[in-house]
């Protein structure tokens, strides 16, 4: 014996059932696992969505603004410099 707990895995290799039982219980484990994870970020997403809304319904409307008058042509808009 290698002196520590777990799985007899020569065992397990040998008797095909119980690599059958082995491989159902992982697959379902991994199966759990992804719903979670899914559900954890359906969650997220939808908690994300239903905050900035309402942020957004508290937002006054947006004030209009007056850009002072330039003589020259230039294009005023904002892009990278």
């Amino acid at each position: 014996m290698s002196g520590h707990p777990g799985p007899d895995r020569g065992a397990i290799a040998r008797n095909p059932d119980a690599r059958r039982r082995v491989g159902t219980a992982y697959a379902e484990l991994l199966a759990v696992i992804l719903a979670s994870v899914l559900g954890i970020g359906g969650l997220l997403l939808w908690h994300l969505s239903r905050r900035g809304r309402l942020i957004r319904d508290r937002l006054g409307n947006p004030r209009p603004v007056r850009w002072p008058e330039q003589d020259d042509d230039r294009d005023r808009t904002e892009g990278p410099q």
